[in-house]
């Protein structure tokens, strides 16, 4: 099981920091990895918490976390960074072998629904691309929609004209869906919250309440669910087999 080595420059960048303290977080993204390719997984992991403390997220923070925990026998937060990491890297190969391995360990063998053809459609188009090359996508479509518009209005009598215009056309077509793609991933359009059971084993009852009449079933650390409503400490879950109930909130973190 592999680790990432690559930089923290993008998470860096985003939330602002600068000299010094961008060093101090390579620093310990390196010497986590250093730690881990040692064997000591407790000692990367608390480097690479160290890293989250200050707010920064990556795809490959997330992965290297999931990996420690993973090394540790900790199914639960390790499926838990390995999903935050497939937010941010949607179509690594590594993570989803990783990810299905650790799943394949936990508990509760739930066997998803089918999904309908036009949900499947529509989450492989709006995770088709990891972030950074959907924004190097959409910004030189963009340059050439603008590009292909500036030749248009500055040559309208030259053979080049003709030319422009179909790249101004198929670059703003471009841009337009690209945009749309990174609006609906930033703002979770029509994104139910997903969470990752915690605890060693969860009751799920009927209704949110503690009495043992009205329990159902129960979920171990681990399984993934989706979670529909929540009321005081209780949260609404529903499976990926289908499954209802209601557990304790404090049982689950969310993805």
């Amino acid at each position: 099981m592999r680790i990432r080595v690559t930089v923290l420059l993008a998470a860096v960048v985003a939330t602002g920091l600068t000299g010094p303290r961008v060093d101090a977080q390579e620093a310990f993204f390196d010497e986590g990895n250093q730690r881990y390719q040692e064997g000591d997984f407790r000692g990367a992991l608390d480097r690479y918490v160290q890293i989250l403390d200050q707010g920064l997220e990556g795809g490959e923070l997330y992965y290297n976390v999931g990996n420690a925990y993973f090394k540790l026998g900790e199914l639960g937060p390790a499926i838990l960074y390995y999903e935050r990491a497939r937010r941010l890297m949607p179509a690594d190969e590594d993570l989803a072998a990783n990810l299905e391995l650790a799943r394949s360990l936990t508990t509760d063998a739930v066997t998803p629904l089918p999904e309908f053809w036009l949900f499947g459609i529509v989450g492989w188009w709006v995770n088709l691309l990891p972030r950074p090359a959907l924004l190097w996508f959409a910004a030189l479509a963009y340059l050439a929609a603008m590009t292909g518009l500036i030749v248009t209005i500055l040559r309208p009598t030259t053979p080049v004209a003709a030319l422009g215009k179909r790249v101004a056309v198929v670059g703003a077509a471009t841009t337009f869906l690209l945009g749309i793609n990174l609006v609906v991933r930033e703002l979770s359009f029509g994104a139910a919250e997903k969470a990752v059971v915690m605890s060693a084993e969860a009751t799920v009852q009927s209704a949110p309440s503690e009495d043992v009449a009205l329990q159902i079933f129960t979920v171990h650390e681990g399984t993934k669910v989706r979670i529909d409503r929540r009321s005081d400490d209780w949260a609404e879950i529903v499976l990926e087999d289908g499954k209802v109930g209601w557990t304790r909130a404090d049982h689950l973190e969310s993805i």
